[in-house]
């Protein structure tokens, strides 16, 4: 890793020495070299609170932007290419009940990833606090134009032609075959800053805050025309995705799709967005507050989420109003719509 590198990353660094949990807080200035003797020295990953010690051999590049894609989630479209590679994953309700995935990558950036499909009128508000890039093939012009007035650079398969960043599958019937390399993506707009912590993590799994609550064997989140399913893997480190009662998988590697975290958020669904085709829209209200369940480790608790403005990050507290420090590691958020349209069982 260059120096250049090294500075960068050091800069968005949240953990700088090993035993400190990372925080949505303003990143801190880079400081003058440690002498070996200090170290040791650690830097957490912004999106993932996993600490790496500097210099070692797994050490990422951190001091890059993120890349976010607006992720097809229907029956032609998987499985899709580089799931199991993000740092967050969102699950949004779309037209008809079903759901699609915003999905960014920054400490692990897949050269293929995708399907890639249109913006929504929720993503702004879910992408604005990243910053970085944000790409997606089409959309209405009123969505478009609210996700291009938004702090973050906007790459559709339209502005990006001839850059090397969008192609066509030949393997998969349009439009479920937008396949982008995101690691090209950030390569071409290192001039974007790296994205802040969205949530707080622990220094491990077992010091989680969900650790201590209740076990879990399997757990479901109903939209009007899918659901995500979600259970421990044989250690119950992770979990594992059902996508409408089939296994989902990560096209790359053909593995299933797995988190360390899992939180479920109970929000309002606005339906005043007009569609010539589809009717109306359905926008998911993320500046708001409302009822969460965190999953981590076999285990999970209840809580309460808030988002203060569109660029602001989600914050998650437990019932006694501490914030919630969730395992380091990939994190899927899951937006389930308020009842009677969207329902969570836990067993």
């Amino acid at each position: 890793m260059s120096k250049l590198r090294l500075v960068a990353a050091t800069a968005i660094a949240l953990t700088v020495l090993s035993g400190c949990a990372s925080a949505p807080a303003a990143s801190p200035e880079p400081s003058a070299s440690p002498s070996a003797s200090q170290g040791p020295f650690f830097i957490a990953a912004p999106l993932t609170g996993v600490q790496y010690e500097v210099g070692s051999a797994n050490f990422p590049a951190l001091g890059h932007p993120s890349v976010a894609c607006k992720i097809d989630n229907s029956f032609d479209a998987r499985p899709q290419f580089g799931l199991n590679r993000t740092d967050i994953t969102f699950v949004e309700m779309v037209e008809g009940g079903l759901t699609r995935l915003v999905a960014i990558w920054h400490s692990d950036m897949p050269e293929a990833v995708g399907p890639v499909r249109s913006i929504r009128p929720m993503d702004p508000d879910i992408l604005s606090p990243f910053g970085g890039v944000v790409c997606y093939s089409g959309g209405q012009l009123a969505f478009v134009r609210l996700i291009e007035a938004a702090p973050v650079f906007t790459a559709s398969e339209t502005s990006e032609q001839g850059n090397g960043t969008f192609k066509r599958s030949h393997d998969r019937p349009a439009p479920h075959n937008v396949i982008v390399n995101a690691s090209l993506l950030a390569e071409q707009h290192n001039e974007l800053r790296s994205p802040k912590a969205q949530f707080t993590y622990s220094l491990d799994q077992a010091t989680a805050s969900a650790a201590t609550g209740t076990a879990v064997k399997q757990f479901t989140v109903s939209y009007p025309q899918a659901t995500s399913s979600w259970k421990p893997n044989a250690d119950g480190t992770a979990w594992l995705r059902t996508q409408d009662g089939a296994v989902h998988r990560d096209a790359a590697t053909g593995k299933q799709v797995e988190a360390t975290n899992v939180v479920v958020m109970t929000v309002k669904i606005d339906r005043s967005f007009a569609d010539h085709k589809y009717g109306n829209v359905p926008k998911t209200i993320m500046v708001s507050s409302g009822t969460a369940w965190v999953f981590t480790a076999s285990k999970y608790i209840e809580a309460t989420w808030s988002k203060a403005d569109a660029t602001s990050p989600i914050i998650l507290k437990d019932a006694s109003g501490a914030v919630i420090n969730l395992a380091p590691g990939n994190t899927w958020v899951e937006l389930m719509p308020k009842a009677p349209e969207g329902k969570i069982v836990i067993k």
